[in-house]
């Protein structure tokens, strides 16, 4: 299991040679990349000289958001799926790990038997072309009340119905992304996470909560920090799924509301820490890297983290 860096996920934005740069200054061995703009790169120029920093780095490419919605019209539908094509194209030869793709947690064409099969479709069609380029999908789904507004037919949103959709598609490149937080808010148990295969699992994302709210009154604020509170043991995450001979990324994912105001080498620096006490808790191997930068930066501006940066 190895230190991944979503930038997104942090707040943070940049070019891919700045955010490897950042990545590997903090001690991450890999990241989450734009696989949309590696692609529209590599149409522009090459893909030699649009993945040149990726590839001449030692950063492990480990997944990317599919630029697809599953609950489009047909038209938009079928557009994405050639989009898709030449994306995961490109994420296959920077050797990505996965592909992550969101599970629709409610929606308005049709109650929860016609809507499983009719997703269940659209999941296979796009399986085939995550397995011909040798890269995982790994859906994922939200137990967010604010992904269900408005919407009339209430879909997945725990580890049951996730886990019921996986199983119904025969391909073995369909995957999950694993959430603590949205899997412990959705009722997700340690023998699920146990039986569920090493390879299938696109990455895990470590986060907290101040209590476990129950999913018809989860908010996105209530995704906290890893190790804010402690209630979210991550560290069980990671021992569980290290047993199980996971070798993939391990991601800080907080809500950004949760972040302060911080500097992004200062948030970086944070998520570091947070996934290295998770792994070092788990009795898994670790090695935290202070940069010059960050003790310039504390000598002018001492930085304590008070509950309120941290969840």
């Amino acid at each position: 299991m190895y230190k991944n860096l979503n930038a997104s996920s942090l707040g943070i934005s940049g070019r891919q040679s700045d955010l490897i740069e950042l990545a590997m200054t903090y001690g991450f061995q890999g990241l989450d990349i734009d696989a949309v703009d590696l692609q529209v790169r590599t149409a522009r120029t090459d893909f030699d000289r649009a993945a040149r920093f990726l590839t001449s780095s030692s950063m492990r490419v480990s997944g990317f958001d599919v630029p697809c919605n599953l609950d489009a019209d047909d038209k938009d539908f079928e557009q994405s799926l050639k989009l898709v094509e030449q994306v995961v194209k490109v994420a296959g030869m920077v050797k990505a790990r996965a592909g992550f793709l969101a599970i629709p947690s409610a929606t308005n064409r049709a109650p929860f038997p016609q809507y499983f099969e009719w997703i269940k479709s659209r999941i296979e069609r796009l399986a085939g072309i995550f397995e011909a380029n040798n890269v995982l999908l790994a859906l994922h789904f939200s137990t967010f009340s604010e992904a269900r507004e408005s919407f009339q037919y209430q879909f997945i949103q725990d580890v049951n119905g996730a886990l019921a959709l996986i199983q119904a598609c025969p391909s073995k490149s369909v995957g999950m992304l694993i959430d603590t937080f949205h899997w412990t808010v959705g009722k997700g148990t340690w023998e699920q996470l146990e039986s569920f295969p090493a390879g299938r699992i696109g990455g895990l994302n470590i986060a907290d909560a101040s209590e476990i709210p129950e999913i018809s009154d989860c908010k996105e604020s209530h995704k906290l920090v890893a190790g804010a509170v402690g209630i979210i043991d991550n560290a069980r995450f990671a021992k569980i799924l290290s047993g199980s001979a996971y070798d993939g990324p391990i991601t800080s994912t907080p809500a950004l509301a949760n972040l302060g105001s911080v500097k992004r080498d200062l948030i970086a620096s944070k998520a570091q820490d947070v996934l290295d006490s998770t792994l070092t808790q788990a009795g898994l191997a670790t090695q935290t890297r202070r940069p010059e930068v960050v003790a310039a930066q504390s000598r002018f501006a001492p930085y304590t983290p008070g509950i309120e940066e941290l969840g």
